[in-house]
């Protein structure tokens, strides 16, 4: 491998797991963008992002009308929902709303598994798995509010990567550098009886910097903004489905995303969902964090698909969901010599959140 194309390669290895873990909290669990506020049609508030640095925002994603804690504004991300109903489904039909439990503390456990490969010009790297990681985050309810919503605090209490695969140094670091800086963080959030988070606040002392881009804390964020099923404002019944569409501005790139929601069975206070998922990225300048701001580098394509199973109680926060996805980006970059090179990343993502009480 000549000079140019090892350096390049490192940049690849050194922006990947980035990538990873950025096209892993866009995603979402499948649920990667703030929920509608107001049936079919209404406009979320726009997102608003935790900083990766200790003076991170001490809240994000205020209700419509409020102000970050600390009076500072938001640009770095910003996304804007839809949601419509397409189908009632079957009668008997009924309004879906969560019940909550003051009383019910919960566990919720997030277990991220990624795969990565690339493609320039002749040569292809072969698929690497990269090292799961696992998250663990303390749900402690402490108040309802009489619209039904649900105030509580939120800590993760573990975060670990397990070393069993191997992966490029660059890689390893990085991931590594991601996970510890959640070790330790919490806050508190406010989620509807529809299971649209109206706020999400994070307590900024517990944000540790550890040299890492801030993409995991991002993570944490979206898992926790879109841990609810979303439920439609309408009746509804078995085979009923609704779509969200949103428009995304995160880490300084577009992405128009669709979800469509199936009801497949519901029983009693038990029901389950079919989420199917889809990403669209029109050409544009790459800013992804990891990625030198030296490289003038593009993102020619990106598209993305996944599906999401999971399983709802209303009477429960954190449900059962699994999630599998692929995400393909064609990015160019302008070397020093002023030769532009083609990389292709295809990337596989595998999320579980498992729900259990405490």
């Amino acid at each position: 491998m000549d000079g140019e194309r090892a350096q390049a390669s490192g940049r690849v290895y050194r922006g990947l797991v980035a990538w990873v873990a950025w096209v892993g909290a866009i995603a979402g669990c499948s649920r990667g963008t703030p929920q509608a506020t107001n049936g079919p049609d209404a406009r979320a508030p726009a997102a608003r992002p935790i900083d990766a640095a200790p003076s991170a925002l001490a809240a994000i994603e205020p209700a419509e009308g409020a102000t970050p804690v600390d009076g500072r504004g938001a640009s770095e991300a910003t996304s804007i929902a839809t949601m419509k109903l397409l189908d009632p489904g079957q009668p008997p039909r009924r309004r879906l709303r969560y019940q909550w439990n003051v009383s019910q503390k919960e566990r919720l456990a997030v277990e991220l598994r990624t795969s990565a490969s690339t493609e320039a010009g002749d040569g292809k790297q072969p698929e690497i798995l990269l090292p799961p990681v696992h998250i663990d985050i303390a749900i402690d309810p402490e108040s309802i509010s009489a619209d039904g919503d649900l105030h509580y605090g939120w800590a993760v209490r573990d975060a670990t990567m397990t070393s069993d695969v191997l992966v490029p140094s660059q890689v390893a670091d990085g991931m590594r550098a991601e996970v510890s800086a959640i070790d330790h963080l919490r806050g508190t959030a406010t989620v509807t009886s529809r299971g649209i988070t109206k706020a999400i606040w994070l307590d900024p002392s517990t944000v540790a910097e550890a040299g890492a881009t801030g993409q995991m804390i991002e993570q944490v964020r979206q898992t926790l903004r879109d841990v609810a099923a979303p439920l439609p404002d309408e009746d509804v019944g078995r085979g009923a489905r609704w779509q969200k569409h949103s428009l995304l501005d995160a880490k300084q790139t577009r992405i128009t995303q669709t979800e469509t929601f199936t009801l497949l069975e519901m029983a009693g206070n038990k029901a389950s969902l079919d989420d199917v998922l889809a990403q669209t990225a029109p050409a544009q300048a790459l800013r992804a964090p990891g990625m030198p701001y030296r490289s003038q580098a593009r993102m020619e394509s990106m598209l993305a698909s996944g599906n999401a199973k999971i399983r709802v109680s209303l009477s429960q926060l954190v449900p059962q969901t699994k999630f599998d996805g692929t995400t393909t980006m064609v990015v160019s970059e302008q070397s020093a010599s002023d030769t532009t090179r083609r990389l292709t990343m295809i990337m596989r993502i595998a999320i579980a959140i498992e729900g259990t009480t405490r």
